[in-house]
């Protein structure tokens, strides 16, 4: 007989807990593309949402043949300098978050991250927004360019944290971009898609989400529409 472990709550960031100003992050991009004399011209226009961070970056590197040396300069400097550059006014905290966050820290419950960005990256992140819950275990877009790999990578975090074979049915992704939804489908996992990034409900529709929600209130009412099951708040 198979052990029900608890559901696993996994939470996208850019888009979904916090946005970075766009005004901040690009020039930032562009700065050190210059500044390591990538030759890149087009990358104002590159579209980012639901993307790694490994597969933005390298992105970079096409006239360059994927310089995996290259790579790792660019990945270091952007660490530095996010870290040293970005502050509060930089990042917008979406409304509700704590309230989310709160009622899935309880018993029954595990809260992780399943995002592109680096493990320093996200840290820096939720620090500067203000976020400071100290999530179970990540899902990160650090080695994999494909977003679909990481839900294999929270698979195997639960099957080790909880000695138990995981059902992906029990693992709800939480995410703003087509791509959260297409991540999640691909590894049997349920999603919640939230309109507070660059997506619309129409658009977000498109890709057969289990619940669309405008925002993370009420996290007991739409996590009762999307399992059946009542959790009081």
């Amino acid at each position: 007989m198979s052990i029900i472990h608890p559901w696993i709550i996994l939470f996208d960031i850019d888009g979904t807990l916090l946005t970075v100003d766009r005004n901040f992050n690009r020039p930032l991009l562009r700065s050190i593309i210059d500044d390591l004399g990538i030759d890149y011209p087009g990358m104002e226009k590159d579209p980012f949402s639901g993307r790694t961070d490994h597969d933005i970056i390298s992105s970079f590197l096409v006239n360059h043949d994927y310089d995996e040396d290259l790579y790792q300069t660019f990945k270091e400097v952007y660490l530095e300098r996010i870290q040293k550059e970005i502050n509060e006014n930089h990042v917008l905290r979406h409304e509700h978050i704590d309230e989310a966050i709160d009622f899935f820290d309880r018993p029954g419950f595990v809260t992780g991250l399943l995002t592109g960005n680096y493990p320093d990256a996200a840290i820096i992140k939720l620090k500067t927004a203000n976020i400071h819950h100290e999530f179970a275990f990540g899902a990160f877009g650090e080695f994999h360019k494909d977003r679909n790999m990481l839900p294999q990578l929270a698979l195997t975090s639960i099957k080790d944290m909880l000695t138990v074979e995981p059902d992906p049915q029990r693992f709800i992704i939480i995410g703003d971009t087509p791509r959260d939804v297409i991540c999640a489908k691909s590894a049997g996992m349920k999603c919640v898609s939230v309109t507070t990034g660059k997506f619309s409900r129409s658009d977000l529709e498109t890709h057969g989400p289990d619940l669309i929600i405008e925002n993370l209130k009420d996290p007991a009412d739409w996590f009762e529409k999307l399992t059946g099951e009542k959790v009081q708040a």
